[in-house]
């Protein structure tokens, strides 16, 4: 190997290194596409998790728009109603006491 040779070797090996740096270390390298891949991982999580939750208040919504049933369900039990043939009696002494 010529003098010439060997200083165009060196000056690639070091320009190679150079670029291997601005490759892992830069704005958008390696370790931000890593720290990123994280985020995307945590964030597609909570979508999959708010999808579930519209699932169920769809579900919910069109049971309440065409199941009678379910209607009255709701309208019993979160409500307080009562269908024309029911009473509801409710114990007023046992909701002031403290239980121990």
């Amino acid at each position: 190997m010529t003098m010439v040779e060997k200083i165009g070797f060196y000056i690639s090996i070091f320009i190679v290194l150079i670029l291997l740096f601005f490759i892992f270390f830069s704005k958008n390298a390696v370790l931000d596409h890593k720290m990123l891949k994280g985020k995307e991982r945590s964030v597609l999580s909570q979508i999959q998790t708010i999808d579930q939750e519209n699932e169920k208040l769809e579900n919910e919504i069109k049971s309440l728009k065409t199941d009678i049933n379910y209607i009255k369900h709701v309208a019993k039990h979160e409500h307080d109603m009562a269908e024309e043939d029911e009473l509801i009696f409710k114990d007023k002494s046992g909701s002031k006491r403290k239980t121990p």
